[in-house]
C-alpha cells in the first residue's frame, strides 16, 4: 500500500492566514474611524434653522487617577538588640518609628525592604523578619498591606537594622495640552 501525503496542506494554512489578515484589517479600519459627530439640539424660540452644540462638561484635570509605589523611599537605619523577645523587639521598633513620624503620617507602605545584619545570612533574614512582624503589629495602619521583603546586611555589625520604605502613591496623570 502505498503511503499518500496529503499535498494541499499548504493552500489550507493559506486560508487560515488570508482570515486572520482580514481580521486584523478589520480591527485597523475600526480603530481608524473618527469619532461620532456631536449631537446638537436646537434652541427654543429661535427656530429650527439655528441649531447650537450642547454644551461639554468642564474637563477633570485629571486624564486618569493614578496610584502605585513611589520610587524614592524612605530609609530608616537603627540597632536591635538580636536576642529580645518580641515584645521588646516591637518596643524598639515604635520608639524608632516615632522619630519619623513626620514621614509616616498619614501614608501607607506598599513595599518594605529591611535588611538586618546578625552574624550568619540565615540570622539577619530572621531577625528582619521579626521586624517586619513587629511593624504590622505595632502601626497596622501603615505597614498591614506592605509587601516585605528581607534581607541579611554583610557589611553591617550584628544588630543593625537599615529598611527602606516605599509608599503608595495617589493622584492624578494631568490632563494633556491640546
Amino acid at each position: 500500500m502505498a503511503d499518500r501525503r496529503r499535498s494541499f496542506t499548504p493552500i489550507l494554512l493559506a486560508g487560515w492566514l488570508f482570515a486572520d489578515l482580514l481580521l486584523g484589517l478589520t480591527i485597523i479600519m475600526l480603530g481608524a474611524q473618527a469619532p461620532p459627530p456631536r449631537p446638537v439640539v436646537p434652541v427654543a424660540g429661535k427656530g429650527s434653522g439655528t441649531p447650537t452644540p450642547t454644551p461639554s462638561p468642564t474637563p477633570s484635570p485629571c486624564a486618569t487617577r493614578i496610584g502605585g509605589v513611589g520610587a524614592k523611599p524612605t530609609k530608616i537605619t537603627f540597632r536591635v538588640n538580636p536576642g529580645a523577645d518580641d515584645n521588646a523587639l516591637a518596643a524598639k521598633v515604635r520608639r524608632e518609628l516615632l522619630k519619623h513620624r513626620k514621614h509616616l503620617a498619614g501614608r501607607h507602605a506598599g513595599m518594605v525592604l529591611t535588611f538586618g545584619a546578625n552574624g550568619v545570612a540565615g540570622e539577619g533574614v530572621h531577625l528582619a523578619t521579626r521586624i517586619n512582624t513587629a511593624l504590622r503589629k505595632t502601626y497596622p495602619n501603615i505597614f498591614r498591606t506592605a509587601a516585605t521583603r528581607n534581607f541579611h546586611d554583610l557589611s553591617a555589625p550584628s544588630g543593625s537594622i537599615s529598611m527602606e520604605i516605599y509608599f503608595v502613591t495617589d493622584g492624578c496623570a494631568p490632563t494633556p495640552k491640546n
